[in-house]
């Protein structure tokens, strides 16, 4: 049944993304077109703001995920109830901070933006956008029970039916003729009913488990800020990963430039968004097994993951070799650099999967609580790729490629070797079971890859939208039957036949 609920949550998670990524991608020219390019101007100046109001989650998802599924693990949902009652009580106080932010922005505006007549409406479209934010934060006192119950399929379907409603009807508003206000009405109610449908699936999930003011406690209070304080420390180290490279390559080379190296990003950022939507909610697998103090289970949840992680990297990581230039060169035309931000691609995409294949070794770190060791290594990243990228761009004469690689190198450090080391100092996860699980599976798929490579060696030419649709559908359905058969061992393809429902599942 679990195996079933994981297929079906990665699943729905990956339609999710995917059906974000392609209505970004149409309604981005469609509001250009109609609204313009100065007021898409203020669109993207708005969104940039809200990015930094999420920061007042200060990490507290992860720390209320991490002890709700802890505690119904144990079976205690008394304590599920004290926690989420402790967090609602938090995030309550922390979207009257965001709703007092938003109002000191907005009497601000008129300091950042250049147009006078433009000034009223960023100030309305920046309340409107806080107290998106605001409303928000309560509901996420439920985290983790959709975790804890692997059904992130409710949550992603519920998601998705929202998605396309308030995009068909800011299309219709659009049409209509009217602009960003009504937009920012429009995603204001999408945002508050979705949150009212994620409550509800929580309720329905876990009916004992329920908001009682009286469990309030200040212990509860100092536990779910101590893990959070760290946890926060992450998001904003990732946060400046995810930024700052941008930021530099804009301060030491052209706007042109900087064009090309955000093509590259971009691409890096929707594969990024696929995979961790698709496996980046096994945190209360792993707490499960702490819960439950079993060290074989927990060993076997980490090998199980490792392994599905190094399959899924190896083939994106594959095809972006063969493709990624061809992919750009369509996209962005034949007159774009399309080498040059294949070459970003390529490299930050093997650091950021190089991440993703050890998150599990991660994920034990926010499970046994000692997630202060994963701040220490995502902020002495930061700070080595800061440092790193002003000095490459100097020293190479490719500065894209320099800038790519300062963000890449800490990685090769930290991720195969500190975050294991450090694991297996405070659990019983060895080192070794990371290596004896991942580079077997490596070598398998780099054959792989260099046969297709040769194969398609032969082409000639660049090819047209239908004959790149056909090498990629091509490669992607070899690469699927060869992970089936070579890759997946006996057990793991009785759980993957299980999880899609052609096979019945013989253990839980």
């Amino acid at each position: 049944m679990r195996a079933k609920r994981f297929v079906a949550s990665s699943l729905a998670r990956t339609l999710e993304t995917v059906v974000a990524i392609i209505t970004g991608l149409i309604m981005m020219p469609l509001m250009i077109r109609i609204l313009g390019e100065n007021l898409y101007g203020i669109w993207i100046v708005i969104g940039s703001i809200v990015g930094s109001l999420y920061l007042f989650d200060i990490g507290m998802s992860s720390s209320v995920t991490r002890y709700i599924a802890f505690a119904l693990s144990r079976k205690d949902r008394r304590r599920a109830s004290q926690v989420m009652s402790t967090a609602f009580a938090i995030y309550s106080a922390l979207s009257l901070i965001i709703i007092l932010t938003a109002v000191v922005i907005a009497l601000s505006a008129t300091f950042f933006v250049e147009s006078p007549e433009n000034t009223r409406l960023v100030q309305i479209l920046i309340l409107i956008v806080g107290l998106n934010v605001a409303v928000e934060f309560p509901f996420k006192s439920y985290a983790g029970i959709a975790g804890y119950h692997l059904r992130q399929d409710l949550l992603s379907y519920s998601r998705i039916a929202f998605k396309v409603v308030s995009t068909l009807f800011i299309v219709w508003l659009l049409f209509e003729g009217y602009q960003l206000i009504a937009i920012a009405l429009v995603q204001l109610s999408s945002s508050f009913f979705s949150n009212l449908v994620f409550r509800f699936i929580a309720h329905y999930l876990e009916p004992d488990v329920r908001l009682q003011p009286r469990l309030i406690d200040k212990a509860t209070v100092k536990e779910i800020f101590s893990f959070s304080a760290w946890a926060f420390i992450v998001d904003l180290s990732r946060l400046l990963k995810e930024r700052g490279d941008v930021w530099m390559v804009a301060a030491f080379t052209t706007p042109a430039l900087l064009t090309v190296y955000y093509v590259g990003v971009r691409l890096v950022e929707y594969s990024n968004q696929l995979l961790y939507k698709a496996f980046g909610f096994t945190l209360p697998l792993y707490a499960e097994a702490v819960a439950r103090e079993d060290d074989t289970e927990l060993a076997r949840k980490v090998r199980m993951f490792l392994r599905l992680n190094t399959m899924v990297a190896g083939g994106l990581l594959i095809g972006a070799y063969l493709f990624g230039n061809h992919l750009i060169r369509l996209w962005m035309g034949s007159d774009f650099q399309s080498a040059e931000a294949y070459l970003v691609l390529v490299v930050l995409l093997s650091a950021k999967l190089l991440v993703f294949i050890t998150a599990p070794y991660s994920n034990v770190l926010f499970a046994i609580a000692k997630h202060r060791y994963q701040a220490y290594v995502s902020a002495t990243e930061t700070a080595a790729s800061l440092i790193l990228i002003p000095i490459l761009i100097h020293l190479m004469e490719k500065p894209l490629l320099a800038a790519s690689i300062a963000i890449g190198l800490p990685f090769l450090v930290t991720r195969p070797f500190i975050i294991p080391l450090l694991v297996s100092r405070h659990s019983n996860v060895p080192v070794t079971l990371l290596y004896q699980t991942v580079l077997p599976l490596v070598a398998k798929i780099t054959v792989f890859g260099l046969l297709w490579y040769l194969g398609i060696s032969f082409a000639a030419g660049d090819p047209g939208l239908m004959e790149f649709l056909l090498f990629t559908g091509t490669f992607g359905c070899s690469y699927a039957i060869f992970a089936y058969l070579l890759l997946l061992d006996h057990e793991e393809r009785n759980l993957l036949l299980s999880g899609i429902g052609l096979r019945k599942q013989t253990q839980p």
